[in-house]
């Protein structure tokens, strides 16, 4: 006799009670039918309830597509969804922090595009701004045109309390799909908080290419429609200076800057690609100068990097302008892109008698770490050019995975694999997946950056 104990919930019994006629019971799933009938029911039922509740939430009837969230403001009460309207009006967002599918009808709050960008025919960037929202918080969302609904898609807001989460950074994918999919797949696996993308999407500024790497970040969203939040920079290859605006409706310039956790983590998105001094420059000093007393953690991503450990790169002589500010006002950690390499340095002070510019300097709170250099499916280059101070370089595809605690920064360096191995990540332990390939530099997988406040 079948005797394995099946519950269902009341959402299940109501769903699918008209497809079997017969009660549901607790003990053995069904009664007035024969053991053979049994064995067949139970299997179908689980999975019609398993593949039709993610039909339900991941159909799409609309001419909407191409979804991204966007934190360039608040991310504790404020998101942009951003999405390509293919055809007819741009839609209505309908969220609320009740799950209820792609009945649009059901959410509380709903709201229209504040703008749009029609790049050509076929990409019309639409962008609503969600406000008041409540901070870590589950919000859903769905979409509504005159021709149907969205997939419903789902996302947290940070926390406005001290509290560890994960982020991952990373760019440079602007030249090979397979590798750059599979980057975004295992971005799945770990549900980062957000991912800060730190330039050079495309290789080329073109309909094309945008339109190829706005399909592969769907990649990012997963089969219950979790959707990560995108924090984007802008890279050289980005060559339209408007680029990053009309894709992700950050501020103009493509800098800015916002806190999680109240005073416990500040993060400041630069752009090497115009003047570091200037507008650009004193707005940064102005900034950290205000922050740096009471914020733990001081963050700051860019894509050129100041000292590329490529030799046959150019030095970064517009972002090293931004050195003596990230020292003068404590920065912690600085993540860079650009030479397609991965590394790590020891914590710098600039130096003009140092090598290249800057010097080690230990047990310095206002000292920086810096990571990164790419590599996220563009093309690899050498790590020829290491100096005294780096900890380690190397060559792979890659990007940082950075837990953010009360009290420390820690780093672990993903390289980049097939994902099809790579389990999801136990929500109680956020910061471990036994099933990744992590980088093994000098100094171990893990490295460590002491929080500390400017006193």
């Amino acid at each position: 006799m079948y005797k394995r104990r099946i519950e269902f919930s009341t959402m299940q019994k109501n769903r699918y009670s008209h497809i079997i006629p017969c009660t549901i019971r607790n003990r053995t799933g069904y009664s007035q039918t024969s053991n053979r009938v049994q064995w067949l029911i139970v299997p179908c039922l689980l999975l019609l309830f398993q593949f039709g509740v993610a039909a339900d939430i991941n159909g799409n009837d609309s001419g909407t597509e191409k979804y991204r969230l966007v934190w360039a403001k608040d991310p504790t009460t404020e998101a942009t969804v951003a999405w390509n309207q293919k055809s007819g009006d741009p839609g209505v967002v309908h969220y609320g922090t009740k799950d209820f599918g792609r009945k649009h009808h059901l959410y509380p709050k709903s709201q229209k595009t504040h703008r749009t960008f029609r790049y050509t025919e076929s990409i019309n960037n639409c962008f609503a701004s969600l406000s008041d929202l409540q901070p870590d918080t589950r919000y859903f969302f769905c979409i509504k045109d005159k021709q149907g609904v969205s997939r419903r898609l789902t996302f947290v807001t940070a926390p406005d309390k001290p509290i560890e989460f994960t982020f991952i950074a990373g760019g440079d994918s602007r030249n090979f799909r397979e590798p750059r999919i599979h980057a975004n797949q295992i971005c799945t696996k770990l549900q980062p908080l957000f991912i800060a993308f730190t330039g050079d999407m495309i290789n080329r500024d073109t309909e094309e290419e945008w339109t190829e790497w706005l399909e592969d970040w769907q990649q990012t969203i997963d089969s219950e429609g979790n959707i990560i939040p995108i924090v984007p920079h802008r890279g050289n290859h980005e060559s339209r200076p408007e680029s990053i605006y009309n894709y992700f409706d950050t501020p103009e310039d493509a800098y800015y800057h916002w806190a999680i956790g109240d005073d416990m983590f500040r993060y400041f998105t630069l752009n090497s690609q115009i003047p570091a001094d200037g507008k650009q420059g004193k707005w940064l000093r102005s900034e950290l100068k205000k922050y740096r007393k009471n914020t733990t953690h001081l963050v700051a991503g860019y894509h050129k990097p100041m000292r590329p450990h490529v030799s046959k790169k150019s030095e970064g002589d517009n972002p090293l302008l931004w050195a003596d500010t990230f020292y003068q006002c404590g920065l912690d950690l600085a993540i860079e892109s650009d030479s397609h390499v991965m590394k790590r340095t020891l914590p710098l002070k600039p130096d003009r008698n140092g090598t290249e510019g800057f010097s080690r300097s230990l047990n310095d709170k206002n000292a920086t770490v810096y990571i990164g250099e790419g590599c996220w499916g563009a093309p690899l280059r050498a790590a020829d050019d290491s100096k005294p101070w780096t900890i380690d370089a190397a060559s792979f595809n890659g990007f940082d995975w950075i837990l953010v605690t009360p009290d420390r920064i820690e780093v672990k360096t993903v390289m980049i694999q097939n994902p099809i191995h790579i389990k999801k990540i136990d929500p109680a332990k956020i910061f471990e997946n036994p099933t990744l390939k992590l980088w093994e530099p000098k100094g171990g997988s893990v490295l460590i950056v002491p929080g500390d406040r400017q006193d």
